[in-house]
């Protein structure tokens, strides 16, 4: 259990394959136990579009925004991501934002600059990421199949409404 928990937390894809590996010195495997039951959202991505254009003024703010409220790390200087072209910078940065925002549309939705696609915009070893499907602590259970933070909403206005 706990080996599966540092996996994951060392694993930045989310995919439950340890990113490195590390030896607690509790057992003599020397290898972490990949997570099991992973489940991600769908398979999209938020890049930028082919129409927009590099020189907008927006491009630097948006990229700014998205990196300070996601990862960007994988872009740095001799990293997984590091060599990529402008347009591969953009639309990393503006996709972990995205996913870290469980893929809402409107987190791809910067002036009309993004577009969302469903082709995987990897290259070589810079993987675009793909988020874990997020878990309401067994709500789903409970109420039905709430994929969507959105859903509680409806459903507590449902309820409030029927309650008056």
């Amino acid at each position: 259990m706990q080996k599966a928990l540092i996996q994951e937390i060392l694993n930045d894809a989310g995919d439950g394959i340890a990113k490195y590996q590390l030896n607690l010195g509790s057992t003599n495997s020397g290898s972490l136990v990949p997570a099991k039951g992973v489940h991600y959202l769908d398979r999209k991505w938020c890049v930028m579009k082919p129409s927009a254009n590099l020189d907008d003024p927006q491009v630097a703010l948006s990229v700014s925004y998205a990196c300070g409220l996601a990862d960007c790390t994988s872009l740095g200087y001799g990293t997984s991501c590091g060599n990529l072209d402008a347009r591969g910078n953009i639309s990393y940065a503006v996709n972990s934002y995205y996913q870290r925002n469980n893929q809402l549309d409107v987190a791809c939705k910067f002036l009309n600059l993004l577009m969302i696609t469903k082709t995987n915009p990897s290259v070589g070893s810079c993987r675009f990421e793909i988020m874990i499907e997020p878990y309401y602590g067994g709500a789903e259970r409970r109420f039905g199949c709430l994929q969507k933070p959105l859903s509680l909403v409806a459903i507590f206005n449902f309820f409030s409404l029927t309650v008056v």
